[in-house]
């Protein structure tokens, strides 16, 4: 487009429009092409109402955003009056058309100024500044902040020569916010078109500029006296942007202040921002303040009340004082008394617009003396605790902070480290992350370590970090106590009365994820009851998070810490009792939960746990405990193998068989082979050949023969050394169900029937029901459909019997197989839908009770010449073999469905 516009220098409206989340991972590729062309349809249209043709204008698309020059002879009035309203309306139409990830919030950025044409393009100061006035946190914060689509800034000289002047642009509802991006350190005026700020009434009065409308850099107050006192900020802040959009969104508008009908306007805005020690708190309080302490014209005050230093805390005393000599109270006029300079700092604020920064308070009481009284002022207070009572009896906002995400973290450490870097090392910059648990403080202290000697890289650091039981010790490194890790959390620690502390300490001993009230109260060798509240404070000072459905959990370096404190401070006899009471309960729990969906053959261990397990009624609550639990019950029966406690390790191995169902074969194959070697180690040899037929099942599942074959070898050995016929009976089962896997048919009938016998002696139906139906399976696949209906009929009578639902399902879905043999896929359709709805009745085994049911109705149905019913029906198949960990039979119904669909032939070649 250069060539046309030739070269030299003009004076342009300059525009620019950039898309808020245009590179959410939500977006794809096609949704990111429909919102580059929205962008382009709702610009062309704005200009178009304003009597500018978009042809008319230099414009370029970069990315997610788009600049446009206006022709030289555009009235800036016209466009400001008619352009705004018109994109906000063109917005509203696009987003009304197109889904949620097409959908366009707009950040617009106007300047005036001279712009240069060359071969290149364009360029010119003018064009900088717009830029950088796009790229401005205000109005990226404006935006986050407001439920409307369009966010707009105007450039300070822009202002005041075009829109002050126009009384249809609103000047009184535009805010002055201070620009200081990269090298531009301005003045901008962000306006929201769709969702305006409230009108300065002196400033609709006096055309653009009055008292009520001071610039971000005014004076006033008492003796013209406005405090300052915020600290510097950190340079390298990143991420938060939902915390400080909900922050921005608090502010009380000025035009509130005396309307006393709205609720803001009576009371002052308290907010209370919360999370562990090093997560960031101080960090994102400055970082806002500094953004917005031109929207408080009386001026900002700030304390440290060292609420959890290990120096003597701030009283409410010496903040006050500090306070009112910031505002100029002389000394010998400040109270003696606390309660009077509290009742002086109220008066001095009365009627003024002051942001009050609060930070590492200990408690609410240390708060409320300093808290103004009438509104117009913002408190925005940090501290370790949730500060419950201010919530509840003050009306504070309550904001808690947690580990940065994933991309912050590493935004976080590349801008310390610097891009090149973290270009040059990817790899070690992920795994610091990883190693220091996404904790700000302790990601700055790691950073911090590769950025300053450049002997060292961050593949050395993580190198330092890598060992668990030194890496807290590395982090506490840094030549100032209030910035090593181990210091920051030994203040929270040492506040805690010695039951608490000792339930902290216990918390660290456990090697999983996450755990629930049961599992912490049996850890402190405690009833729920009593540990509920011990575990209330714990999280009330963010020793230990809450999570979903009633679980608690560390992040890693305060994990690591609780163990080293437990180390410290208890006896290996005390640590031990703890670890025994805490496995002891999982152990029963999870047998008692296995004993649930599998209570027709159990692991024949004589291990009797003493105590009580966690109640588990029925089959559902049996499998959502164990769905639950799923990576703890993993971590505690790794905690025991580690320590041989193989009477703990053979129980919770045995009760690992529902990872099958869960879409986990080969975690099912861990967990079972250390069981093995516990059962091996302590000589129990019948729970090791019933875990090792666990374990061939497991790995038939996933066709590695060898390994089922060589599990199923061993156990034979061990049935006939113990001469047990229950043993004999399962493997003669598994190895027919091998060699059917295997497509060896006639050897599969060969050893179902030799198990058929041996299954009848078992004390429960189910193990001849499970033999009936593999015979039904193999005489179908070798075409001896008259036999599979008779096998198939006796499974399904023997499953009924058992109270079999999972059963059920399986024996309607050899039969429904016979018949569609036998030529009847109408009768085999019918018993599909019987398969089905037996099926998703139990949460067991869904690859077999619900995926193979629909295999088969789909082969039906196909055959039948219902090929689009047929689709959905092998789709949904092989969704639930993938979402079971069953990928090659997902490959074979994958491959049903390519066989089913039509192709186009290549074009023959000419």
């Amino acid at each position: 487009m250069s060539s046309r516009w030739g070269s030299g220098s003009r004076h342009h409206l300059i525009v620019v429009a950039d898309v808020e989340g245009f590179g959410d991972p939500v977006r794809t590729g096609p949704h990111l092409q429909a919102v580059r062309a929205g962008l382009d349809a709702v610009m062309r249209a704005a200009f178009a109402a304003a009597g500018v043709e978009w042809e008319d204008c230099y414009r370029e698309m970069r990315g997610d955003a788009v600049v446009a020059l206006t022709p030289t002879n555009m009235d800036k009035t016209t466009f400001v009056e008619t352009a705004l309203p018109a994109l906000v309306t063109r917005l509203r139409v696009h987003n009304d058309t197109h889904p949620g990830p097409q959908l366009l919030r707009l950040r617009v950025a106007l300047h005036a100024g001279e712009v240069s044409y060359d071969s290149h393009g364009i360029s010119s100061a003018a064009l900088i500044r717009t830029f950088r006035l796009c790229d401005a946190p205000p109005l990226k914060a404006a935006l986050a902040g407001s439920p409307g689509l369009l966010a707009v800034i105007a450039s300070d000289g822009l202002f005041d020569d075009v829109i002050r002047h126009t009384p249809a642009a609103a000047p009184a509802t535009w805010r002055p916010v201070p620009v200081a991006v990269k090298e531009a350190d301005t003045t901008g005026w962000i306006t929201l078109p769709d969702q305006p700020y409230s009108p300065v009434p002196a400033l609709a009065g006096s055309g653009g500029r009055g008292v009520g409308h001071p610039r971000p850099d005014s004076k006033s107050g008492q003796d013209g006296v406005v405090p300052r006192q915020l600290p510097a900020a950190v340079r390298d802040f990143t991420g938060r942007d939902a915390h400080l959009a909900a922050l921005d969104a608090l502010v009380p508008p000025e035009s509130d202040q005396h309307d006393l009908d709205k609720p803001r306007a009576r009371s002052v805005v308290i907010t209370a921002v919360d999370g562990a020690g090093g997560i960031g708190k101080t960090s994102l309080a400055l970082h806002w303040a500094h953004l917005n302490q031109h929207r408080f014209r009386d001026g900002t005050l700030h304390v440290n009340l060292r609420g959890y230093d290990p120096s003597t805390q701030t009283t409410a005393g010496e903040a006050l004082s500090g306070f009112l000599r910031a505002f100029g109270i002389a000394p010998r006029a400040i109270p003696i008394a606390a309660d009077d300079r509290s009742a002086m700092l109220r008066s001095l604020l009365a009627g003024k617009r002051v942001l009050m920064v609060l930070d590492n308070a200990h408690s609410a009481e240390q708060i409320r003396p300093l808290l103004p009284g009438t509104p117009g002022c913002m408190v925005l207070v940090t501290s370790r605790d949730s500060l419950t009572g201010l919530v509840v009896t003050d009306a504070a906002h309550r904001l808690t902070l947690d580990l940065l995400d994933e991309p912050e973290a590493l935004n976080l450490v590349i801008s310390i480290v610097g891009t090149e870097c973290a270009a040059a090392e990817p790899d070690a910059v992920a795994e610091l992350v990883r190693l220091c648990a996404r904790l700000p403080l302790a990601l700055r202290i790691a950073a911090t370590r590769a950025a300053t000697h450049r002997h060292r890289s961050v593949a050395d650091v993580v190198t330092d970090l890598a060992d668990e039981g030194t890496r807290l010790d590395v982090l506490s490194e840094t030549g100032d106590e209030r910035t090593a890790i181990r210091a920051v959390f030994d203040w929270s620690y040492q506040q805690l009365p010695p039951d608490h502390a000792q339930l902290f300490r216990r918390l660290g001993l456990h090697p999983g994820p996450d755990l629930t009230l049961p599992a912490a109260a049996a850890l402190a060798e405690q009833s729920p009851v009593e540990t509920r509240p011990l575990l209330t404070t714990l999280t009330s000072a963010h020793l230990i998070e809450p999570t979903a459905g009633g679980r608690y959990r560390f992040h890693d370096l305060l994990r690591a810490y609780a163990s080293d404190q437990a180390h410290h401070y208890d006896t290996p006899e005390q640590r031990h009792q703890a670890l025994e009471s805490g496995l002891s309960w999982y152990t029963r729990t999870a047998r008692s939960a296995d004993q649930r969906l599998y209570p027709y053959l159990q692991l024949r261990t004589v291990v009797t746990e003493p105590g009580h397990a966690h109640p588990i009624p029925g089959t559902d609550e049996a499998w959502a405990w164990l769905t639950g639990e799923r990576a703890n019950i993993l971590a505690v029966l790794q905690l025991a193998a580690d320590h041989q406690l193989d009477h703990h390790a053979i129980s919770l191995a045995g009760a690992c068989r529902f990872l099958n169902s869960a879409g986990s074969p080969q975690e099912a194959i861990d967990a079972f082979s250390l069981g093995i070697t516990a059962a091996r180690r302590a000589g129990k040899r019948v729970q090791e050949a019933m875990l090792l037929i666990w374990r061939g099942a497991s790995a038939s599942s996933l066709s590695d023969w060898v390994q089922a074959q060589d599990d199923l070898d061993v156990a034979v050995a061990l049935a006939e050394q113990l001469d047990d016929d229950t043993l004999r009976a399962l493997i003669l089962n598994d190895r027919g169900w091998l060699a059917l896997r295997r497509g060896q048919f006639d050897e599969a009938v060969q050893w179902f029937t030799v198990a058929l016998p041996l299954s009848r002696g078992f004390d429960t139906v189910r193990w001849e029901a499970v033999v009936e139906g593999n015979l039904s399976a193999a005489h179908t696949s070798l075409g001896h459909y008259q036999l599979a209906l008779e096998h198939g009929e006796r499974s399904l009578r023997l499953r009924r019997q058992a109270e079999d639902q999972a059963g059920e399902a399986s024996a309607f879905t050899q039969l429904a197989r016979a018949w569609q043999g036998l030529g009847d896929p109408e009768k085999a359709i019918q018993l599909c839908r019987d398969a089905l709805a037996r099926g998703h009745s139990t949460p067991l085994y869904h690859h077999e009770t619900i995926a193979e049911p629909l295999v088969v109705l789909a082969s039906c149905l196909h055959q039948l010449g219902r090929t689009d019913d047929a689709v959905v029906r092998w789709q949904e198949a092989a969704t639930i073999y993938e979402n079971t960990g069953f990928a090659h039979y997902a490959a074979e119904v994958r491959q049903h469905l390519h066989d089913a669909q039509p192709h186009p032939e290549p074009p023959s070649e000419a």
